[in-house]
């Protein structure tokens, strides 16, 4: 073995990823701790998974006008997202064809022309150079405007979901989502959807992939690590959590479904429009719906949240990205979502909801981020990887796939870590992809 030759510290990259292949057994439910804090397993998931797959960006209900614009992040570049004149989202690398300076700063704003803060190169929105300051005098007319526009990021949405990728020979977005789509149709597809307020963005000390972990399977964790709730009276019992169907897809993709829900969660004047939105299985779905939490590979993680407030159930809709930003520290970014033809009052009690539970102050929220740092810190440096720790995912190996009337792998309850491990498994399989 590669172990017994050298430290990971001085393994060449294709030996890391050797190693990792050889380390690394999803299907077995084996998985080494030293995954979660080592630099060197980041620096390749940069290349092999972020700058390969599809990455969600954004909403498209965060530029609902024609010239607004925001700025994000993809795979740890600057973006500019835009609504041009058209009314066509496009996304632009932050940079400036002159000199590399950046070329807007603001986090959202409307304008269609973006102005170099260095020398005055001015760019439509489109991406175009339209302006070059003193242009016949210091270029004499040799300046061909027409190759220095910016360079354009593919971009793709899904049911207003906007998602980028630096990899142009990327499959379409709806492949690389496959059947997952089902159910984020439920998330996002059952009404016209619209973003509340602006992103909450706050640093967790934590490695992006237990975030991730956590939501695409870990249901198992919620009557121990928020066992308060319970007492609050705001979820019935401790144990509520286990019931319901685990679900994964292709691409790593994965959910867990709560019901049965004896209260429709959703505004209720709002039915015709999500029984024209959604097929009459999904309808099913939502009516029955208790909760839904998932993750899209590799960093979107997902909610329906269902929870007594005040002596009223309501529940929330809610997005968010665990976005590395090294090996033991990511940001992490949410975005709460409601119908948007739903009644004030309705959108103030899910926002309120939404705060108290899985906001930066919400109970859920501080309970996670206890358990994400406490794992990192522990998975790093050298003991992980000289004493073989391995992190034990066998849950539910025992057991077989149950019918459900949605696609992919089903399971009966939420007890098991069929998802983690189809995480893990395409994980594996991109990392070590050459």
């Amino acid at each position: 073995m590669l172990k017994t030759e050298k430290s990971l510290e001085e393994m060449s990259k294709q030996q890391v990823v050797d190693y990792l292949n050889e380390t690394v057994k999803p299907e077995e439910g084996v998985i080494p701790a030293y995954l979660l804090g080592d630099p060197k397993v980041y620096d390749i998931e940069h290349e092999k998974v972020f700058l390969k797959t599809w990455v969600f960006i954004g909403h498209d209900s965060e530029v609902p006008n024609k010239g607004d614009f925001m700025t994000r992040e993809l795979a740890g570049y600057s973006l500019i997202i835009t609504r041009d004149a058209e009314g066509e989202i496009r996304a632009f690398y932050n940079m400036c064809t002159h000199r590399g300076m950046k070329l807007c700063r603001a986090d959202k704003g409307n304008k269609s022309l973006f102005t170099c803060p260095y020398h005055g190169f001015n760019f439509k929105n489109t991406g175009e150079l339209v302006g070059v300051p003193l242009q016949k005098d210091i270029y004499g007319g040799n300046l061909d405007r027409s190759e220095m526009g910016l360079h354009k990021v593919k971009l793709e949405s899904y049911k207003g979901l906007l998602f980028g990728t630096w990899n142009e020979d990327a499959e379409p977005l709806e492949e690389f989502l496959g059947d997952i789509k089902w159910y984020l149709d439920i998330l996002v597809g059952r009404a016209e959807m619209e973003v509340i307020g602006v992103p909450q963005r706050f640093v967790v000390n934590s490695n992006w992939k237990v975030g991730s972990d956590n939501f695409v399977g870990d249901s198992y964790h919620t009557m121990v690590t928020h066992g308060s709730i319970a007492k609050l009276g705001m979820v019935p019992n401790a144990t509520y959590s286990k019931r319901g169907f685990q679900i994964h897809t292709d691409n790593g993709h994965g959910l867990n479904l709560g019901t049965p829900n004896p209260d429709f969660a959703f505004p209720e004047e709002l039915k015709d429009e999500f029984k024209n939105n959604l097929s009459e299985e999904q309808y099913g779905v939502l009516s029955n719906l208790k909760n839904m939490i998932g993750n899209v590979f590799p960093n979107l993680s997902f909610l329906i949240s269902h929870t007594k407030i005040k002596d009223q159930f309501i529940s929330n809709t809610s997005i968010r990205m665990w976005r590395p930003i090294g090996h033991n520290k990511m940001e992490v970014i949410a975005w709460m979502l409601v119908e948007k033809n739903a009644s004030q009052d309705w959108k103030d009690r899910s926002r309120d909801s939404f705060i108290l539970t899985f906001s930066p102050s919400g109970i859920f929220e501080q309970d996670d981020t206890e358990v994400f740092t406490d794992i990192t810190e522990a998975a790093q440096g050298p003991m992980p990887f000289l004493k073989n720790l391995t992190y034990n995912y066998t849950m539910g190996l025992h057991r077989e796939p149950v019918d459900f009337i949605g696609p992919g792998v089903a399971y009966d309850d939420k007890f098991t870590e069929a998802s983690q491990r189809n995480f893990y498994k395409y994980w594996l399989e991109l990392m070590t992809k050459r």
